[in-house]
């Protein structure tokens, strides 16, 4: 055979050894590659299930911590608009105090007190409280009712006056100042609810309506 086809025939079966390994090779790394990724694939699988549940603690957490804020932020504004509200009611009977009106609702505030007693003003002796500005008015409010009381100041600033027996068994506090905090207790959650809109349309609230009262309490 001629050296040429010799040097040929070697040449093919070079090439188709080399041929050979090439595609060994390729399939080898293409298996390793298809490994890898398997493995990546348990390995991310193996992450998340550890730590999506961390995750949602934490966001559920994070939410909580955020409604409770909220919830807090309402509780502070609403907790300042009743504060607004019954401030401005006092500044209101402030303003009733030095009016004409006044006269009329200490002679009620007098005949409320006296006939909380539950006894005839006429036959017993009473001690009346009153402020310094009053004195003239509770005498003749009590004159009127026919009624012994002997009359001491103390300051009420907003009006209206404390009458007592005279063995302080029974106290009848019927001041503008009690009334308005035994309004604010009364009338917290729905003067609230008219603040913050949620009170029904036909329902109105003004802090000069003080008449007809509520009978006072011992």
């Amino acid at each position: 055979m001629p050296l040429e086809h010799i040097l040929r025939a070697m040449q093919v079966q070079a090439d188709g050894e080399i041929a050979k390994i090439t595609r060994a090779a390729e399939d080898e790394a293409a298996q390793l590659l298809a490994d890898a990724q398997a493995q990546a694939v348990a390995i991310r699988a193996r992450h998340r299930a550890r730590v999506e549940p961390m995750l949602a603690t934490q966001a559920a957490g994070l939410q909580n911590k955020a409604k409770l804020s909220a919830l807090r932020a309402l509780a502070d504004a609403r907790e300042q608009l009743l504060t607004d509200a019954f401030a401005r009611a006092e500044t209101r009977l402030a303003q009733i105090r030095a009016s004409e009106e006044y006269t009329a609702i200490f002679a009620a505030l007098a005949r409320q007190a006296v006939a909380a007693l539950d006894a005839d003003p006429s036959g017993q002796v009473l001690i009346a409280y009153v402020d310094p500005r009053d004195v003239a008015l509770a005498r003749a409010m009590f004159a009127e009712l026919n009624a012994d009381a002997e009359i001491k100041t103390q300051p009420i600033p907003l009006g209206g006056l404390q009458v007592t027996t005279r063995d302080g068994r029974i106290a009848i506090t019927n001041t503008l100042a009690a009334r308005l905090a035994r309004a604010r207790h009364l009338l917290r959650g729905p003067v609230a609810a008219i603040l913050v809109g949620h009170a029904e349309s036909n329902q109105e609230w003004t802090t000069r309506t003080i008449m007809p009262m509520p009978a006072c309490g011992r």
